[in-house]
């Protein structure tokens, strides 16, 4: 059975997929070596020791996508620009 993840999209942000491409660029940065901005609980491996953190992809992924819920990351819309003069060419069949 897999294992199902319910991840609470901020009103800010508003579009699941804006959300995951946030929570992505975030998860770069983290594993960059960016600071966390939640509390963050390494992984040990089985002789209980401290595992290598920023190794691990899926581990700053969650740090990330928890970052984003609880509006930690600053993001910025994108502007849209629309060009309003154009000019249509005829084509010449010469």
């Amino acid at each position: 059975m897999t294992q199902r993840t319910i991840v609470r999209v901020p009103e800010e942000i508003a579009n699941k997929y804006r959300f995951v491409v946030i929570a992505g660029k975030r998860c770069e940065q983290l594993q960059r070596g960016a600071f966390p901005k939640v509390e963050v609980v390494v992984p040990v491996n089985k002789h209980g020791q401290a595992q290598d953190a920023p190794k691990l992809a899926s581990f700053w992924g969650q740090v990330a996508v928890a970052e984003v819920e609880e509006n930690r990351i600053a993001f910025e819309e994108a502007e849209i620009l629309t060009i309003e003069d154009t000019t249509v060419v005829p084509i010449s069949g010469e």
